[in-house]
């Protein structure tokens, strides 16, 4: 029981030294750091994270894909228009901290709403993949169809 009670308490004082000093504890919160998978981002990013709908298939930002009408017009709606994941300097958010946090909370003023259906390793897989991209495109992406 005691064993326990140290091991919740070592846990809980982990927790609030990341908090004070403003460090992160591990994309899960366990203290451990995820590996991301590029090749499993990209599936997700067009597919279960819904990426696509307003950043475009594979971050092509004018290759968007074919939306029922209500879901097009609820896009439509949002404050602004998503920025292309490919060009580096239309990005505000710059390191994978912020991106996660965005990701997993939502990023107020852009709509870009909170996904809670996406698992820690899902959002770092994502996250690989996005760094991929801004590696492999030095200038804005137009869709080649």
């Amino acid at each position: 029981m005691w064993l326990h009670r140290l091991r919740d308490t070592s846990m809980l004082m982990t927790l609030l030294l990341s908090i004070l000093s403003g460090n992160d504890v591990g994309a899960a919160g366990t203290g451990t750091t995820l590996k991301g998978d590029a090749t499993r981002g990209q599936t997700l990013f067009n597919g279960k994270g819904i990426c696509h709908y307003c950043h475009g298939v594979d971050g092509v930002i004018d290759k968007k894909p074919s939306l029922k009408p209500d879901t097009a017009a609820a896009i439509g709606t949002f404050a602004s228009a998503a920025p292309d994941l490919r060009n580096r300097a239309a990005q505000t958010l710059k390191d994978n901290k912020a991106r996660f946090r965005a990701i997993r909370e939502g990023h107020p003023g852009s709509g870009m709403f909170p996904d809670s259906t996406l698992s820690d390793q899902d959002i770092t897989d994502i996250l690989a993949y996005l760094a991929a991209l801004r590696q492999s495109a030095s200038t804005p992406s137009k869709s080649p169809y």
